[in-house]
């Protein structure tokens, strides 16, 4: 009886020494282990006056205790709670922590978010602070750094006046939503560059809440831009892993009753939907022109025209996840001396003027007219065009004119079209259209479009090449 008793309590004994022995605390000066000596945002746009906007992304290191004993830290945000920036240390927020316990051979998670205060200043400024890490009288620092930079920021902006805005020394933020009201024009220069934020919602008066464009055009929308100083639109993330990723904001819209709005030399990035266009304008001319301008990285739709008007030349569309021209229920449009590229295997040039009920069964035609002219149309896939058309409405001049398609069934076309031939795009995963040497698009255009300059103003001489760029 004496031995079972005896048995135990040893096995107590071992058990509790042993954890006294693992988590016996280090008695020297520490030398702490971390994965980063330095946490960089690059560039972080400065907050909006009366706005938490924006925040940056949430930036990490580890902390890594190297010792066989437990190591007892004090840690703290030397900037403190008037730091622009803010840390986590293992789940747990503050500026300043005590006697936190890190086990032996064990790690944790310190994570960094920031907001810059505004500065004043036409270049991003530089903003730091540090961690200071003390351990047994040993300190160690992780330096935070990263550039502020000051925007012209529209947030929920309604341009209820003519308004031109021209001053490059600044980018443009749009937060939420921008609008341009009926009988309005809102003109943008050269050099203008947007960067809109993802989450663009107009909340009615019910408390109904609508998803909507980063810029929204009830009047006239005038873009402005120039081969050399193009106006660019992009979402507002900053951070290079974010520079051609698409979906990051909602593009622009046209609604109805917008009229004589023109787009030139325009880069539109990393959207949802690029251009979006609804209804026939309330004039003779067409809701939207686009010149020399390019729509790349799109999630959906690179242009969509809901029974639109719209005329496009020297125009670069590429990478949209569905369509990069979807002709929707009609209207009346014209392509010319388009580049048009998709990785997806589906077209994504898409005709249609036909409603169908949910049964397919045929409600309603529209009237429809398209001709898209001396383009190239390519994909990854087998066709890259499809047409849903029909009944008297639609116009039997319709087609593809003096282009370089990718396709494996009939469609409407002239004798000056080539088929399957591969183009020789120099790069179409940088999303670079132009076209190499040897490219049967090279001199096959047609000549009488009275287009003079390709989209970088190069001269298309007596034979135009097909597509945006000239060989």
């Amino acid at each position: 009886m004496l031995l079972k008793g005896i048995i135990p309590a040893l096995f107590v004994l071992f058990v509790f020494s042993s954890c006294r022995k693992d988590l016996a605390l280090l008695k020297g000066p520490g030398t702490l282990n971390f994965s980063e000596d330095t946490v960089y945002f690059d560039t972080v746009f400065t907050r909006l006056p009366g706005s938490p906007y924006p925040r940056s992304i949430n930036k990490r290191f580890m902390i890594r205790n190297p010792y066989k004993e437990t190591v007892n830290m004090n840690i703290r945000l030397v900037g403190g709670s008037n730091s622009v920036y803010r840390i986590n240390v293992d789940g747990q927020p503050g500026s300043d922590f005590s006697a936190v316990e890190l086990l032996p051979k064990d790690s944790a998670w310190v994570f960094v978010e920031a907001t810059l205060e505004p500065n004043s200043a036409t270049n991003p400024v530089l903003v730091m602070d540090r961690i200071e890490f003390e351990t047994n009288g040993n300190v160690q620092n992780v330096h935070l750094a990263a550039y502020g930079w000051d925007a012209y920021y529209f947030k929920d902006t309604v341009f209820s006046v003519n308004t031109n805005l021209v001053l490059t020394d600044k980018p443009y933020v749009i937060v939420n939503s921008a609008f341009v009201d009926s009988g309005v024009t809102l003109t943008l220069g050269p050099g203008l560059h947007f960067y809109c934020t993802p989450n663009s919602v107009f909340k009615d008066s019910n408390g109904k809440i609508f998803n909507i464009s980063a810029l929204n055009v009830f009047g006239t929308l005038k873009i402005n831009g120039s081969k050399d100083n193009p106006v660019i639109f992009e979402g507002d993330r900053l951070d290079n892993s974010y520079a051609d990723r698409p979906g990051q904001w909602r593009g622009l819209h046209f609604f109805r009753g917008s009229i004589n709005n023109e787009i030139n030399h325009a880069i539109i990035k990393n959207s949802t939907i690029g251009l979006w266009v609804d209804s026939l304008p309330e004039n003779a001319n067409p809701n939207l022109i686009v010149r020399s301008t390019i729509i790349k990285n799109i999630t959906a739709y690179g242009i969509l025209g809901l029974t639109a008007r719209i005329y496009a030349e020297n125009t670069v569309i590429s990478n949209c996840g569905s369509n990069t021209i979807l002709m929707y229920y009609g209207g009346d449009y014209n392509f010319w001396h388009c580049s048009l590229y998709s990785n997806t295997k589906d077209p994504h040039v898409i005709a249609n003027n036909i409603l169908r009920d949910e049964n397919k069964v045929i409600k309603r035609y529209y009237d429809f007219k398209y001709i898209l002219a001396n383009c190239i149309i390519w994909t990854d896939g087998k066709d890259a065009i499809a047409e849903d058309v029909g009944s008297a409405q639609f116009d039997t001049g319709s087609g593809y004119s003096f282009c370089l398609v990718k396709a494996s069934a009939p469609f409407r076309r002239d004798s000056g079209c080539i088929i399957n031939q591969d183009p020789k795009f120099v790069n179409t995963g940088q999303n670079n259209l132009k076209i190499s040497a040897g490219s049967p698009a090279i001199d096959k255009g047609r000549k009488d479009l009275g287009i003079t300059i390709d989209l970088e103003e190069k001269s298309r001489g007596a034979s135009p090449d097909m597509g945006a760029y000239e060989f």
